[in-house]
């Protein structure tokens, strides 16, 4: 597969690279694509060296296989002696004074675990002899690459000109990646997308291994004995968490069944509430594979906040792997595709909302909605009838400062858009909205009937928005 985007990031490489000496962290959720970018970068440059910290190796190991690295530059007598890895940042940087250099170090935050020290060493060099550096850093783990450089107490802080987090692609990205793929069939794309969102990685694996649909990807790439993601989530959890990896696969269980409070995630992982937090924070902040939301209509202080999964593939896997392990383990795979095919109905249209909210923030970045809207995002409260609590959730709503829009989202065909119109303007009367005008929009499969007081959108309209062009 050829490189994809990533023009603006590609453009901050090359600014920085002109104006050295530089340092510039690229972080973002695994497989996003930062080694691919970084990689992508350094294709097209001299005097390179690239370093992949790999914790499962010694520091004398790793520095061996550095030392190996850099045989293309001319090194001093002393090299021969280094051991150590602070020793070794010592020889880049004395390098760097007669070579103009681009050096990268990809899952730098494991030396934390390999060589502490190499933190403050890195520090110490780039404070008094930078010479002539383009420093590279990546790093998946978030809520390390924040206590190395982002925190006010951080060894590194203010040392790195930016940090770019890099966003995994949005859907019209992947839709320009299945066509390179030949993949065309628009609602198929949206089932692949719906399967594994907007990470790179596992849209190669659908080129490797030439799947076509939703469920040769699923066939191909996850039900059987040999499939590349067989280990995928179990290999994430055991290397970030260790022995403890089971108590956040059940957090993730509970979420992917709709718990998505702390009361509810700790009620169904028999864990007090309290206990539950360092683990959910790991996820959120540490991973980026959770997020917390508010209804939109909240102040940041609310206490109202719900868990949801960030990543589709870890909630197609939850959903559908974990809990049938047995079978999975046992490589009995037609029940669990059975269980898909029945199921996947909830599922699709859990990630067809997702879908639909970042079709409404691009509309609305690009000026195409009745108003500016300044947040977008869900909304749930509730009310009371004939003395009884009634839950209400808005699958998406975004507001400014005088009018609001309310969406609902049905992965379904033949939709009644009226009907659902009148649904929907009485689930938002919960929401008590009296400073200014009201829009709606319905998104759905495709429609029966229309509604004239609503923006509707089914998979045709989607198709010629992804591919409108700017």
């Amino acid at each position: 597969m050829r490189f994809f985007d990533r023009k603006a990031e590609l453009e901050e490489l090359g600014l920085l690279d002109k104006k050295k000496p530089s340092f510039l962290v690229v972080t973002g959720r695994r497989r996003v694509g930062k080694t691919e970018l970084i990689l992508h970068f350094l294709s097209k440059k001299s005097n390179i060296a690239y370093f992949f910290v790999d914790d499962k190796k010694n520091e004398m190991l790793l520095v061996k296989e550095y030392l190996e690295a850099l045989r293309h530059f001319s090194l001093p007598a002393f090299a021969k002696d280094i051991t150590t890895i602070d020793s070794f940042l010592a020889l880049l940087f004395e390098l760097a004074k007669n070579n103009d250099m681009v050096i990268a170090f990809d899952e730098f935050q494991r030396f934390m675990k390999i060589s502490p020290s190499a933190i403050n060493q890195l520090q110490k060099l780039w404070d008094t002899n930078k010479g002539r550096i383009f420093l590279l850093i990546s790093g998946s783990s978030i809520g390390m690459i924040k206590k190395i450089f982002i925190e006010e107490k951080a060894p590194l802080f203010k040392r790195a000109d930016n940090i770019i987090t890099l966003q995994p692609f949005r859907f019209k990205q992947v839709s320009e990646v299945l066509d390179s793929l030949h993949i065309r069939d628009f609602e198929e794309k949206l089932k692949l997308y719906f399967l594994f969102g907007g990470t790179i990685y596992y849209y190669r694996l659908v080129e490797k291994y030439g799947a076509k649909n939703f469920e040769d990807a699923v066939s191909k790439l996850i039900l059987r004995d040999l499939a590349p993601l067989k280990a995928e989530v179990r290999d994430i959890f055991v290397e970030e968490f260790g022995k403890e990896h089971g108590t956040y696969y059940e957090i993730l269980h509970a979420i992917s069944t709709g718990k998505s409070t702390k009361k509810e995630m700790a009620d169904f992982v028999h864990v007090g509430e309290t206990s539950l937090s360092p683990y959910i924070m790991d996820m959120k902040d540490l991973l980026g594979i959770i997020s917390y939301k508010l209804p939109v209509t909240e102040p940041a202080k609310s206490k109202k906040g719900r868990y949801f999964t960030a990543e589709s593939f870890f909630n197609f896997w939850f959903r559908f792997i974990y809990r049938n392990m047995s079978s999975y383990e046992g490589g009995d795979y037609k029940i669990i595709e059975q269980k898909i095919n029945e199921q996947k109905g909830a599922f699709f249209g859990f990630e067809f909302e997702k879908l639909c909210m970042e079709i409404i923030a691009e509309e609305n970045r690009k000026g195409r909605l009745p108003a500016r809207f300044t947040k977008i995002g869900k909304w749930w409260g509730h009310t009371r009838e004939a003395g009884q609590r009634k839950d209400i959730e808005i699958d998406i709503a975004a507001v400014n400062e005088r009018e609001i829009l309310f969406a609902e989202c049905k992965w379904k065909d033949n939709i009644d858009a009226e009907a659902v119109l009148l649904e929907l303007k009485e689930k938002a009367k919960a929401v008590g909205w009296n400073k200014g005008k009201k829009h709606y929009a319905i998104f759905a499969k495709s429609f029966r009937r229309r509604a004239k007081e609503a923006m509707c959108f089914d998979v045709k309209d989607l198709h010629r928005i992804v591919n409108r062009r700017e």
